[in-house]
């Protein structure tokens, strides 16, 4: 993916679609109405949006903050300055996380700076979070009183968080008698891709749904796609329930209906293997990703 399009990967959201998401949408029939049942990141309706396939597409997730960042951040309304998050200790993100009532603005805090994005856990274990603490304050305030601090100067003429993330990219590889032991500032990362979608000038604009998916309006013409927690991963989803889901599932009007997972599920087909997942899952290994097919 070009940097110019990794705003099509939306928020940094566990789960999220964004480097499968082009091959996904390829594979769905175009037509009037795409719905993202279970949105997330955003990664598959953005990438829907800017393929023209569709009329209409629906972006959906039942947890409204989210949604609600996601549109905060295209619409960029409200504002918000990405540089007061560039650095965050563990005191402060759970301060965020256990005493602060939910908002956007806590979202956007929880997503950049928790592990694997999962909005739970601090960024970094105990063992390298002053260094990589360190290695940001030396990054943008050259304040650590110590040698990185050159990094500062090295990327003082840069004034935006990309800017300075890709001068510190070209510092690793110059000086990596210093930096070897470093690897990236994840933060960072997940900050430039949401400066990204700030500055979009021209995006076909998702329908922003905060809707429990059983309480959607769906037609028999839709293109309806599910991105569902996945069965069988050894992880607690906090009450989905699956039985409820292929309930669900049943009775749909659409005609077409995509499912994401790892395994077939009853009632369904491959329509495609989109590989293995990039990430680990909870048993270790890498697994293939289907993309499923509801036959009734």
């Amino acid at each position: 993916m070009k940097n110019s399009e990794k705003w099509m990967r939306g928020l940094p959201y566990v789960g999220n679609k964004g480097q499968k998401a082009q091959q996904i949408i390829d594979i769905f029939p175009s037509g009037g109405r795409f719905i993202d049942v279970f949105g997330g990141g955003g990664s598959i309706s953005l990438t829907a949006a800017s393929s023209g396939k569709w009329n209409a597409v629906v972006y959906n997730d039942r947890r409204k903050t989210v949604v609600n960042l996601l549109k905060a951040l295209i619409e960029d309304n409200p504002h918000f300055d990405l540089m007061k998050y560039v650095y965050m200790d563990r005191e402060t993100f759970y301060n965020w996380r256990d005493n602060q009532p939910d908002s956007i603005e806590r979202t956007l805090v929880l997503i950049v700076w928790s592990f694997s994005n999962n909005m739970c856990d601090y960024l970094w274990g105990k063992k390298i979070e002053k260094e990589k603490l360190q290695l940001t304050r030396a990054l943008f305030f050259g304040n650590t009183g110590t040698k990185l601090d050159d990094l500062y100067s090295y990327a003082k003429n840069e004034t935006s968080i990309a800017g300075k993330y890709k001068m510190f990219h070209k510092w690793r590889r110059e000086a990596m008698n210093i930096s070897s032991r470093y690897d990236l500032l994840q933060q960072l990362g997940q900050l430039v891709r949401l400066d990204q979608l700030q500055q979009l000038e021209r995006l076909q604009q998702p329908e922003y749904s905060t809707l429990d998916y059983h309480d959607l309006i769906i037609r028999p013409d839709d293109i309806v796609y599910c991105d569902p927690p996945y069965v069988s991963t050894g992880v607690d989803y906090g009450g989905w329930d699956p039985d409820a889901f292929y309930a669900w599932l049943a009775k749909c009007p659409a005609k077409q209906i995509y499912i994401s997972e790892y395994t077939k599920l009853p009632h369904t087909e491959v329509a495609f293997n989109l590989g293995k997942k990039h990430s680990l899952t909870a048993v270790g290994t890498r697994r293939e990703e289907l993309l499923l097919k509801y036959v009734g």
